[in-house]
C-alpha cells in the first residue's frame, strides 16, 4: 500500500460524512469508538457495514477504527468479517489487544497508541504481524502520562514522538502519521506543526476535519524549487550509475544513496501532489 498523507476519522454513525471523508482523503477512518456514544454503537456498526457494502470500489481506502473493550471489539470484527475494508485502527493499543486482532482479521493494522503501556511497548507491538503502522492518540496519552495536552504545550511529549518514529523505522514499517490536533480555529499553526511533524520523520497526517486534509496535502507537496533539485539529482545519479562514477557531486554537495532516495521522495510527492 502507498503509505497515505491523510487519515480523516469521521464518526461511524454519520455515513454522509463517510462519503465526504472518502473524496478528500487518501484514507476515511470510519470511527465506531470515541467518536460514537454508547447507546449508538450497533446502529454505527450496522450504517458503517451497509455503506462498506454499497461502496466495494471505495471501501479500500476505508479503515475501520474499532472499540477496545472485549464485547464491543467482538462485535465490531464480527461486523467487519466478510466485508471489504482496507485495515483497522485499534485504539489504546497494547500488545495483548493488538495480537487479538491480527489473529482475527486479515487486513493492515494501525496501532494507536494512547497509553503509557503501549508506548513502553511501541518496540513489540511494531513487530506484530499485519501492523503496518503506528503513531500516537495524544490527548488520551497525555492523560495517562499527567502531561499537558499537546495544543497547550506538546514539549511533553517530544520523547514519546521521537520514540514512536524510531520504532517504525527499526521495524521497516510504514512512517507513523502525525498526530491529531483538535484544533480547528489556527490553520497557520496547523500548517506550521505539520512541517515540523513531517521533519521529524513522521508522513502524513491524522486528521478530524477535511480542511485539515487540504493544509496537510499543501505541507507535504514540495515547492518548486525542491522538485527542480530533486530532478536534478536523481538525473545526476541515473547518470552516474550508468557510467560507472561511484562519487557524486551535484552543485558543489556530494550526494549519496541516502540523499537520492530522499530525491525520490520528494518527486514522489510532488507526484500524488
Amino acid at each position: 500500500m502507498v503509505t497515505p498523507r491523510s487519515w480523516l476519522f469521521c464518526p461511524g454513525d454519520r455515513t454522509d460524512r463517510l462519503t465526504k471523508a472518502a473524496a478528500v482523503a487518501d484514507v476515511a477512518v470510519a470511527d465506531l469508538e470515541d467518536a460514537v456514544p454508547l447507546a449508538s454503537k450497533q446502529a454505527a456498526r450496522e450504517a458503517v457495514a451497509a455503506w462498506l457494502r454499497a461502496n466495494p470500489e471505495t471501501a479500500r481506502r476505508v479503515w475501520v477504527r474499532v472499540n477496545n473493550d472485549k464485547v464491543h471489539l467482538d462485535a465490531d470484527l464480527a461486523a467487519l468479517a466478510t466485508l471489504t475494508v482496507g485495515g483497522v485502527v485499534v485504539p489504546k493499543a497494547e500488545v495483548d489487544v493488538v495480537q487479538e486482532v491480527a489473529g482475527r482479521v486479515e487486513v493492515p493494522l494501525l496501532a494507536l497508541v494512547e497509553t503509557a503501556t503501549g508506548l513502553w511497548q511501541l518496540r513489540d507491538l511494531a513487530a506484530v504481524e499485519r501492523v503496518q503502522a503506528l503513531t500516537l492518540g495524544e490527548y488520551d496519552l497525555a492523560l495517562d502520562l499527567g502531561a499537558t495536552t499537546p495544543d497547550i504545550d506538546a514539549e511533553p511529549l517530544s520523547w514519546a514522538r521521537a520514540q514512536v518514529v524510531a520504532a517504525a523505522a527499526a521495524a521497516r514499517i510504514a512512517p507513523p502519521p502525525a498526530p491529531v490536533s483538535a484544533r480547528l480555529d489556527a490553520p497557520e499553526l496547523f500548517s506550521e506543526d505539520t512541517a515540523m511533524l513531517l521533519r521529524a520523520g513522521f508522513f502524513g497526517r491524522m486528521c478530524i476535519h477535511p480542511r485539515q486534509v487540504v493544509l496537510t496535502h499543501a505541507a507535504m507537496t514540495p515547492g518548486e524549487r525542491e522538485v527542480a533539485e530533486a530532478r536534478e539529482i536523481v538525473s545526476a545519479a541515473e547518470e552516474a550509475e550508468q557510467r560507472g562514477i561511484g562519487v557524486l557531486v551535484v552543485d558543489g554537495r556530494m550526494v549519496d544513496p541516502p540523499i537520492v532516495l530522499r530525491a525520490r521522495r520528494v518527486l514522489e510527492l510532488a507526484a500524488a501532489g
